[in-house]
């Protein structure tokens, strides 16, 4: 019995679909069927979701799984791939293919079956076109400054994280904004009373409300819109009490922690290990089924494992879409994948999935 030879590639799959972004040959619907349809199915196939490995191209188009190669393991390969996917595919099938990886994300192995036929049924397969794949900046003389080709590129993972960090600004400066119209509300008093004893003109308090609706409606960016004064200051202090000193550069103290009081740090992408953390190690410790059930989306299946607890597990955030998040638990014998959903400003756990690690 003759081995078998072994598979000859020539490019990465992520390498390739970074330079189909950049040329001018669009990739179609079919084409990215074509290969949402071979990752999933060769990522149900693998051995270990949880083992190293890496999408390659062959010399036909045909995509094919190598282990042990790459950085990241089979699942989170597979789920940078589809994230391409989604990211480069036009807007009428976009969801369909965001469905697919979403599926493959919160749902068991035997379930992606149905979500290939739900995608079969709209786009039908096509052979991916390999080139050749000329970039369009070279066809293009920029006039300005040159464009960054690897912006083209991005993932949609890094579009989501980069969204959520757009969208926390205004949560956080929301309680600025308010606190502002306060402060220049008691500022546009104080000479309206210093008329009234002294019987001066006033022509202050016009243009004292002229100014109010810039801090309420200012965007995100204008944070130096936000008065600073003596007066804010000494008002800002005996309404904020013992409120923590606020983190955020050029705003003080007391606006943000006077609305925001029960902000969860959950509210921030960049605090969601910690955050994650601290549900998983409360569900961990709780010991009754009404205690589970408020760290819980829903009550879990009698199939279901409980979570690892993360004091004795490693945790790994795989990706982070903002309001989903999914996240790798690995102890000594053990892998999970924990799918965590953001509701109602805190995070819970959807479901959770072993992963038996075969030793090589």
């Amino acid at each position: 019995m003759h081995p078998t030879p072994p598979v000859t590639t020539i490019d990465t799959l992520a390498g390739y679909l970074h330079r189909r972004s950049r040329s001018a040959i669009t990739l179609t619907a079919g084409e990215a069927a074509t290969l949402a349809i071979a990752v999933v199915r060769g990522c149900a196939s693998a051995s270990s979701r949880a083992a190293p490995g890496q999408w390659r191209l062959t010399p036909e188009g045909r995509p094919v799984l190598l282990h042990g190669a790459g950085d990241d393991d089979v699942l989170a390969a597979t789920i940078a791939v589809l994230d391409e996917l989604v990211a480069l595919v036009s807007a009428d099938v976009r969801p369909g293919f965001a469905r697919v990886r979403d599926g493959v994300l919160t749902e068991p192995p035997p379930a992606w079956a149905a979500l290939e036929t739900r995608l079969l049924a709209v786009v039908a397969p096509q052979p991916l076109v390999l080139g050749p794949l000329t970039p369009v900046e070279s066809s293009v003389a920029p006039t300005g400054a040159p464009a960054r080709p690897d912006a083209a590129a991005t993932t949609l993972l890094d579009r989501a994280r980069a969204l959520a960090r757009r969208v926390r600004p205004p949560v956080l400066l929301a309680g600025v904004g308010i606190a502002a119209v306060i402060t220049v509300g008691a500022m546009s008093l104080a000479p309206s009373t210093n008329a009234a004893d002294t019987g001066a003109d006033a022509p202050g308090p016009p243009s004292a409300p002229g100014t109010a609706p810039h801090p309420a409606s200012a965007s995100p960016d204008s944070t130096d819109h936000v008065p600073s004064t003596d007066a804010e200051d000494s008002s800002a202090t005996a309404d904020a009490g013992t409120s923590p000193p606020a983190t955020t550069p050029g705003v003080s103290a007391a606006p943000v922690a006077s609305p925001l009081p029960d902000s969860p740090v959950t509210e921030t992408s960049d605090d969601l290990p910690r955050a994650v953390n601290e549900v998983l190690a409360s569900l961990a410790a709780c010991t009754d089924q009404a205690c589970t059930s408020r760290h819980r989306e829903a009550p879990s299946g009698a199939a279901e494992p409980a979570p690892l607890d993360p004091a004795v597990a490693r945790l790994d955030v795989i990706d982070d879409f903002g309001g989903l998040a999914v996240v790798r638990l690995s102890g000594d014998d053990r892998t999970q994948y924990v799918t965590l959903v953001r509701s109602n400003d805190r995070w819970l756990v959807r479901s959770v999935r072993d992963v038996t690690d075969q030793p090589s």
